[in-house]
Parts: C-alpha cells; structure tokens; sequence
C-alpha cells in the first residue's frame, strides 16, 4: 500500500471561494415575512381553479347559502385539526360574486400580512 501523508503542502487542495458578508444578505431579503403561512397551491376542479388557496366556493340550494368560505391556519385540537381563522363572505350581503371574492381575498391578504383577523364590515 501507498503511504499517505499527513500534512499539507501550502496552497494544495480545494480553492477557496468567498462568501457574502452578513449585509449582503440582509440586502437581498427584500419582501417582509408573512404572519401567516397561507395553504400552498393545489389542483383544484376547473370551477375553482382561479380561486386563491385558503379560499373555497359554498352553493346550497337546500339551505341557500351562496358565498366563499376562507380557512386558514389549520391547529392540533382535542377532537383533530381545526382552522384557527375563519370567515364567510355571502353572495347576497356583499352585493353578488364578484364582490363577495374581492372582499375574501383582501381579508385573507390582510391576515397573511398583519397575523390577525381583520373585523368584518
């Protein structure tokens, strides 16, 4: 067998690169954190494709209830996991569709960036 050598001769080895400094990449980190972490992307029915994640569309002719459900921040409980906010935007209080999504995204916005439940209008 070859013998091996212990010691290193100088500049021998792997060439070294530098690494950023401490300011560099705070630089870098430019958008703010999320207060809370929203559901990531999923495949959803081509109905709701275009729907955010968090956000789904309630229609029940039986009880008619028509409007968008947001849930988010799903927590451990005593009886299985359960959202830790949550809100309805009917159709017929916000003035149909189209409204009652706008005003559940801009809630769900809102949670992401300031952590807690805005009050509802």
């Amino acid at each position: 067998m070859a013998k091996v050598s212990k010691t290193r001769k100088a500049g021998a080895g792997r060439a070294r690169t530098a690494r950023p400094s401490a300011k560099a990449n705070k630089a870098k980190a430019t958008t703010p954190k999320a207060k809370v972490r929203l559901p990531a992307k999923r495949a959803r029915s081509r109905a709701y494709a275009g729907l955010p994640p968090g956000i789904c569309r309630v229609e029940l002719e039986s009880t008619r209830t028509f409007g968008y459900v947001v849930r988010v921040g799903h927590r451990r409980s005593p009886r299985g996991w359960r959202p830790k906010f949550t809100a309805y935007f009917g159709d017929f209080s916000h003035g149909g569709k189209k409204p009652a999504l706008a005003a559940a995204t801009r809630w769900l916005k809102t949670l992401e960036r300031t952590g807690k439940a805005p009050e509802k209008k």
